[in-house]
């Protein structure tokens, strides 16, 4: 007989050591905080170690015992769900809808063009798609199937962050402002508006010297905090913008943008974007249909 304390005990500890805190793992399963802690206090009477402390306000932070519980208890559990989830059969798409978040400037200039070739090929599944450029923790938030990043991967217990390929960053510019500029000399000509991306990982300094030019002199740098705000500032006319042509691809195919000096600068290859799924999750028909259909749409 295996010698095992109850499973709702082992999956209340697992929810409130991953979320830190109580309540927070109450919600989750559907329970009272006194419950969890009840739970817990059996838990590590049973297994003769405390597995929480308390911190300043309501949370809880775990034990050196209870990190190294947690670190081996939520693969288990993964894998568990993981097994249930294989067998259980797929629920109608209008009571499962797929959850999606995603950054605001990949939802609007990348993903929502292509989104109808996914909706065709998968008429069963009802989208719900939100955008917001605040990060999301799927370890916690539990009404999200799937979150599309920026920047670099995120780091949460039982989510895997996959890498959606590589973009170039460069510059870009209206096609009008790029053919009357002189990309002659050592530096940008003087007065040549630079668009500073505010959240971007990639600074204009870097694209310079990679170029080995100087920055354009008396010229001011407007800034946008998204990269579609960037884009089509650049797009009329503004100046230009250091971003990506994966998110410029509409403005470029359109002839709105052109690649400064065509083929005579470098641009910089960076991975910017991720796709973060739930490890336990990725076999769920929705989940595994989306994220086949975005790797193949992202790849190379």
């Amino acid at each position: 007989m295996r010698q095992l304390p109850s499973f709702s005990a082992l999956r209340a500890f697992e929810a409130a050591a991953r979320l830190e805190s109580f309540a927070l793992a109450a919600a989750e399963l559907h329970l009272s905080a006194s419950a969890v802690s009840h739970q817990m206090r059996s838990l590590e009477a049973q297994l003769g170690r405390s597995l929480f402390s308390r911190r300043s306000g309501q949370g809880v932070e775990p034990t050196a015992a209870g990190r190294q519980l947690l670190a081996r208890l939520t693969p288990i559990l993964d894998e568990l769900e993981a097994a249930c989830a294989a067998l259980r059969p797929e629920p109608a798409a209008d009571a499962s809808p797929l959850a999606l978040h995603c950054v605001p400037s990949f939802a609007a200039q990348w993903l929502g063009p292509r989104l109808p070739g996914f909706l065709a090929r998968h008429p069963g599944i009802t989208l719900r798609l939100t955008a917001s450029a605040d990060p999301v923790d799927l370890a916690r938030q539990p009404g999200i199937d799937l979150a599309i990043a920026y920047g670099a991967a995120p780091a949460q217990p039982g989510v895997v962050a996959e890498p959606l390929g590589q973009e170039l960053v460069t510059a870009l510019a209206a096609p009008e402002l790029a053919a009357r500029l002189d990309l002659a000399g050592p530096a940008l000509p003087a007065g040549l508006r630079l668009i500073e991306s505010a959240v971007s990982p990639v600074r204009w300094e870097e694209w310079l010297a990679l170029n080995r030019l100087g920055p354009p002199s008396a010229a001011p740098r407007p800034s946008f905090d998204r990269a579609a705000m960037a884009i089509a500032a650049a797009a009329q006319g503004v100046g230009v913008a250091l971003e990506s042509t994966r998110l410029a691809a509409g403005e470029l195919a359109r002839g709105e943008l052109v690649v400064l000096g065509g083929g005579r600068f470098r641009g910089l290859p960076r991975v910017l974007h991720h796709l973060c799924t739930r490890a336990a999750q990725r076999g769920v028909p929705r989940i595994a249909a989306f994220r086949a259909w975005l790797l193949a749409e992202t790849a190379p």
